[in-house]
């Protein structure tokens, strides 16, 4: 995307798209792009224009979508459309965060072998050791031509 196409402007981060067959100016507010970041406060302050132009251009498709759905809720025929603070997708409050950081079973859900009684009545479901023996059956013979 060329430099000219997004630029930042007082509050908001200007950004010209094809979108339905029609060239829009779309105005993302720096509260949507704060919001969306989670930013509050002394952090959100202390984004520059800069940022801003650099988090639209690396999030074009959010951008776009958030734009499509304005033109749905609004005039389908508008030329330019406003972004605004809770527009722009979930929260970055409203993210879960990493799954990954935490345990997702609680300690006592998991089967112990060395708990007897944590190990169901029917026993494990599989029929042989795993891993101990070969994976591969026995060759067929040698292929018929």
């Amino acid at each position: 995307m060329e430099n000219d196409t997004i630029r930042g402007s007082s509050g908001n981060t200007l950004v010209d798209l094809w979108i339905d067959g029609k060239m829009r100016a779309i105005a993302i507010s720096r509260g949507a792009i704060e919001a969306h970041l989670g930013l509050a406060g002394d952090r959100a302050a202390a984004m520059s224009d800069d940022e801003r132009c650099e988090f639209v251009r690396a999030n074009l498709a959010l951008v776009t979508k958030a734009a499509r759905e304005r033109l749905r809720e609004t005039s389908p025929t508008a030329s330019s459309i406003g972004i605004d603070a809770g527009q722009l997708g979930v929260t970055g409050a409203g993210r879960g965060g990493d799954r990954r950081k935490t345990e997702r079973r609680k300690a006592g859900e998991r089967r112990k072998a060395d708990r007897p009684e944590a190990i169901p009545p029917e026993g494990d479901r599989r029929k042989t050791v795993r891993r101990k023996s070969d994976r591969r059956g026995k060759p067929k013979g040698p292929a018929k031509s």
